[in-house]
């Protein structure tokens, strides 16, 4: 299993967002494109944006996609998170464990919930029942069953099919 490549980026990443022009975003195009076609397993054939130096409401709803598959917030703007992302993969992501808390962790229990993994409250709460549905998860995928979501569990749930079906593209375009 490939966890992570590191994608050449620039040293300066300001925030970019529709309406955004120049070689920065061409740079930004390219490194989305190679997340984007390391995340998507569930399209026939990966979505990928124009290197055009433009960013359009094409990249916008790409942009999106791609914050959705690896629980970012979904604002279609590159900003920080969003950067890291691009650039560093699930390394980018934090390790979450029992206690953790925030909007990431309801994701998680979401993804979770609608695969039958968890049947608690979503609260972004970080316990016992979430911490179970983690290493039910990670055995199942054959991963070390420690609760702890770390970069290879990240990627493990990128992919889990109710993750990837609710980011669906077509959910973004419009």
């Amino acid at each position: 299993m490939v966890l992570s490549i590191t994608v050449q980026y620039p040293t300066k990443k300001p925030t970019l967002q529709f309406g955004a022009c120049g070689q920065i975003v061409k740079e930004m195009q390219k490194a989305l494109n190679q997340r984007l076609i390391q995340l998507d397993t569930v399209s026939i054939s990966p979505l990928s944006v124009p290197t055009t130096g433009y960013f359009d409401r094409e990249t916008k709803d790409a942009v999106k996609y791609l914050q959705c598959l690896a629980f970012l917030t979904i604002d279609g703007i590159v900003g920080e998170k969003t950067w890291a992302y691009l650039c560093n993969g699930f390394a980018s992501l934090p390790i979450l464990s029992f206690g953790s808390t925030g909007t990431i962790v309801k994701a998680v229990q979401e993804a979770f919930k609608v695969s039958g993994y968890y049947f608690g409250v979503t609260d972004g709460i970080f316990g016992v029942k979430t911490e179970t549905a983690v290493r039910a998860f990670q055995e199942k995928c054959f991963l070390v069953s420690d609760g702890i979501i770390e970069p290879f569990t990240w990627s493990a749930l990128s992919k889990l099919d109710s993750h990837s079906s609710r980011c669906s593209v077509n959910a973004f375009r419009g």
